[in-house]
């Protein structure tokens, strides 16, 4: 190997080392674009793939923006795979009509198809991993973009090295090159003497990260900092290691203050907000909506300080719109972070599934892990006498009393329970409304079913059906479990 070549690949190397990245036998999916980022992660994972132990299957996306020249890259593609060696997949999106049909820009619609796309891949190929070959610079023009629109810690730690790519979290994107500058990929692009193409659309000033790679950093650099892109993602590094410890924290809150969440909305008990410091508030309205779009770009301090405005001050049933097709809206002592009624209308789909028992099964729709097992009422003597005080995330039922037949779904047109307590029966729509439940939220909370008879409206109420007993000998215990993601 010759220096430069010697100095890329120690670089490469390090990354992933230094932050964990890979793993023996990991599967890789390397997204390439046939640009010169990503044309070097290819060739110097290809490099490091026996040393890591890892395989690799490329992946490249033609967006359909460029005609016959996006056409060219995506067969210069698979044939770059081929003399590797590596299986390609590529597929063709016509991103104009996905960004036509749900109104959103070029720039997001792309984002969204082609991460879509990776997770497809990555799924067929039994992938763990997906690297991408963002870089120094595109870590500069980040940090500088957030900055320009108004942003906290979370917008200045940038583009993180290491992320999970999906809620699930059963594939983790990785970004070996973050801390090398462009003009160190195209120094071992030549020194290789490998091909690669450029998009004419990262060159045209009509997008503004291309008028801040090509017009602000060169300016700061030649007046202000030759060495402003390493500074900018030096300072990125630290503030993410900062976030990170701080959004720790705000994770230890959540439990305290976030009711419910699903894909429709995040639910918030405004009482327990309000008694928060002002930048916990903050950062916990930033996670009501990350868990819904995904992302934060069109979230800004405004919008912000709105949301809590309504829950400081606003009364019950008043609302306001939020970038995205969203809407805050008060609900009693609720603050409730949801799609708009348009949009949530077309997005409540009936969920079903067979508890597992002993087991954890997992409700993707409402964000909850259901964990049940079973003990001998021997093993909890004292459980008659204090189940009364049980947390609501928690019920204990007679074993002998249910059959096999434990299923797990969202509520039904008729569906009725006898609570806990209660003599007689009551319909499930009456137990949401005397818990001031909203109706957009009904749908997304689980309800445990034994044959026809509803056990359990998790975190709501506990039926009479099977409930403990003098005479019970085993007892099954249900725990939920709330996932609550990341904090933005």
């Amino acid at each position: 190997m010759n220096a430069g070549k010697d100095r890329f690949i120690g670089n490469v190397r390090s990354a992933i080392t230094r932050l964990g990245m890979l793993s023996p036998g990991d599967r890789v999916v390397v997204g390439v674009s046939g640009g010169p980022d990503s044309v070097a992660l290819l060739h110097s994972l290809f490099v490091l793939r026996d040393e890591f132990g890892v395989s690799l299957h490329v992946a490249h996306l033609n967006h359909m923006l460029r005609g016959e020249a996006a056409d060219e890259e995506a067969r210069y593609v698979e044939r770059f795979a081929e003399r590797l060696g590596l299986g390609c997949t590529v597929q063709a999106v016509d991103v104009t009509d996905y960004a036509r049909e749900r109104k959103v820009s070029i720039e997001l619609a792309a984002r969204d198809v082609r991460y879509d796309f990776y997770r497809r891949t990555a799924a067929d190929e039994g992938a763990s991993r997906v690297a991408l070959g963002h870089h120094a610079g595109d870590q500069a023009e980040t940090v500088l973009l957030r900055l320009l629109r108004g942003t906290g810690m979370s917008g200045l730690s940038g583009i993180p090295a290491i992320r999970p790519l999906d809620a699930t979290g059963d594939i983790t994107v990785i970004r070996p090159l973050l801390w090398l500058t462009s003009s160190e990929i195209l120094s071992y692009c030549k020194e290789e003497q490998l091909v690669y193409y450029i998009d004419a659309s990262n060159v045209s000033p009509v997008y503004l990260r291309n008028r801040v790679r090509h017009e602000l950093i060169p300016l700061l650099e030649q007046d202000y900092n030759p060495r402003v892109v390493q500074a900018l993602s030096n300072t990125a590094e630290l503030v993410q290691d900062d976030e990170d410890y701080i959004s720790c924290k705000v994770r230890e809150k959540l439990g305290k203050i976030v009711e419910g969440v699903s894909r429709h909305a995040a639910t918030m008990s405004i009482p327990a907000l309000c008694k928060q410091h002002i930048a916990i508030q903050r950062r916990i309205i930033r996670w009501a909506v990350a868990c819904l779009t995904g992302e934060l770009d069109d979230f800004q301090f405004v919008h912000v300080e709105k949301v809590l405005e309504l829950a400081e001050s606003g009364s019950t049933g008043a609302r306001i719109s939020l970038p995205g097709e969203l809407q805050a809206r008060r609900d009693y002592d609720r603050l409730v972070i949801e799609w708009a009624e348009e949009v949530k209308s077309q997005a409540s789909p009936r969920f079903e599934y067979r508890l597992k028992i002993p087991g954890k099964t997992d409700i993707p729709e409402a964000c909850i892990t259901i964990e049940a097992d079973i003990f001998d009422i021997e093993d909890m003597p004292d459980l008659l006498s204090t189940i009364s005080f049980t947390d609501d995330d928690e019920a204990y039922f007679d074993l002998g009393l249910i059959d096999e037949n434990i299923t797990v779904r969202n509520r039904r047109p008729g569906d009725r329970l006898s609570p806990l307590g209660m003599k007689g029966s009551k319909k499930l729509k009456d137990v949401f409304i005397d818990k001031k439940i909203s109706r957009n939220i009904r749908d997304d909370i689980p309800v445990i079913i034994c044959g026809k008879e509803i056990l359990w409206v998790v975190g709501l109420c506990v039926s009479n059906f099977a409930k403990i007993a003098p005479g019970t000998r085993k007892v099954l215990h249900l725990k939920a479990t709330r996932r609550y993601g990341s904090c933005g």
